[in-house]
């Protein structure tokens, strides 16, 4: 049954939003996958605050001409999934890669900040450090010259304090009292 004209604006209008929200988007073909296993991706990817989402490449060029975002044909060729990456791009792009391993499928490329990635390209978003990563190691990198004074500081306290227990020391083997 064909979809009607109205649900095609719909579904064209509903992608372009997304895609207005999201900061990457990856392109992967589904052949071969059951639903099951498309409900299970999207379960997973659900949990990363990430969409999956199945649509004529048609629709999705029009959808992505009206985002403003580049078009490439060469990636609209055969079924199409789109994932939308709200916030962290690395996790759903790792968990994604992971997935489709098993499957022998693989990722066609991705829209990252107005640039096409294509096959190593976009398999290299599954590398990038987590969100969560790259807070904890810009945490570590502001701490570092704190800590570091502070083991000075402490360093020197400790030096003055060997120096007083080694006279202590000293003064009883003499056999004065401390």
């Amino acid at each position: 049954m064909p979809i009607t004209k109205e649900r095609k604006e719909e579904i064209i209008a509903e992608l372009t939003e997304d895609l207005k929200k999201t900061q990457a988007l990856i392109l992967t073909d589904y052949r071969g996958l059951t639903v099951a296993d498309m409900q299970t991706l999207r379960n997973q990817l659900r949990g990363m605050k990430t969409g999956l989402h199945v649509a004529k490449n048609t629709l999705i060029e029009l959808a992505l001409q009206r985002a403003g975002m580049p078009v490439p044909q060469d990636l609209l060729e055969g079924p199409t999934a789109l994932v939308f990456c709200y916030n962290d791009i690395a996790g759903p792009a790792k968990a994604l890669n992971d997935f489709l391993k098993d499957k022998e499928i693989k990722v066609k490329g991705a829209i990252l900040g107005g640039n096409v990635l294509r096959g190593a390209e976009a398999n290299a978003l599954a590398n990038l450090p987590s969100r969560e990563q790259l807070f904890g190691k810009l945490l570590g990198t502001i701490n570092a010259p704190g800590a570091q004074v502070a083991g000075v500081v402490a360093s020197g306290i400790r030096q003055v304090l060997y120096v007083l227990k080694a006279r202590i020391e000293q003064l009883e083997k003499q056999g004065a009292p401390a």
